[in-house]
């Protein structure tokens, strides 16, 4: 999985610029897209509302870049995480979790982001990130059906889309465990998930 979508072109002072995204995205995941408002996203970051248009031309373009760094970031780890050849099914599939759930516990603003509010993209915006996404998937059912050939596409997808949703959950919330155990944790569970489990009925 390679990087496919450029990141967008950045305006006004880095300076200024950073700290507007960094609360924009923890807005994003604490209330939702809808319910963060511009001048509560320039509050947070201690500048006006208004001055955040020298940075972004609006809030869903905060959301699209958000989504689009976030692609960008879990494509690099799994790259990374899948480069070495003549990886078995299993250790493939386990370097995917385990790269995965690093990314996104080091990022759990940005990926709550990416996982939850991609359906609110403008609509002009959306396609290439849904493509992304995707892709995503795909790599993921690819990994777990060398695993488990036994499962159908509707199930692996099932399954995989569970996996995604209960690593999105630990990024909602503080831990009180230190961050390498719970991604040793988290990792763990989602492979016992992922090989455990009984298949999901298919409804085929």
């Amino acid at each position: 999985m390679s990087r496919n979508l450029a990141s967008v072109p950045k305006r006004g002072r880095p300076s200024r610029r950073e700290p507007i995204f960094a609360s924009a995205l923890r807005l994003f995941r604490e209330r939702g897209f809808h319910a963060t408002a511009i001048n509560e996203i320039g509050a947070d970051a201690d500048v006006t509302g208004p001055a955040i248009y020298s940075h972004f031309e609006s809030k869903g373009e905060l959301l699209a870049e958000a989504i689009r760094e976030g692609c960008y970031r879990i494509g690099n780890a799994l790259n990374e995480a899948l480069a070495e050849e003549g990886l078995g099914p299993d250790e493939a599939l386990d370097r995917l979790v385990r790269a995965y759930v690093r990314v996104a516990l080091e990022n759990a603003d940005m990926n709550a982001c990416y996982v939850l509010e991609l359906r609110n993209v403008e609509s002009e915006r959306r396609g290439p990130l849904q493509r992304a996404a995707r892709r995503l998937l795909d790599l993921w059912r690819e990994k777990l059906t060398a695993v488990r050939p036994e499962l159908g596409r509707e199930q692996a997808d099932t399954m995989v889309q569970m996996a995604i949703f209960s690593i999105v959950s630990l990024c909602m919330l503080p831990s009180r465990i230190d961050r390498e155990s719970l991604i040793e944790l988290a990792s763990q569970q989602v492979m016992h998930g992922l090989l455990g489990a009984d298949p999901i009925p298919s409804r085929l």
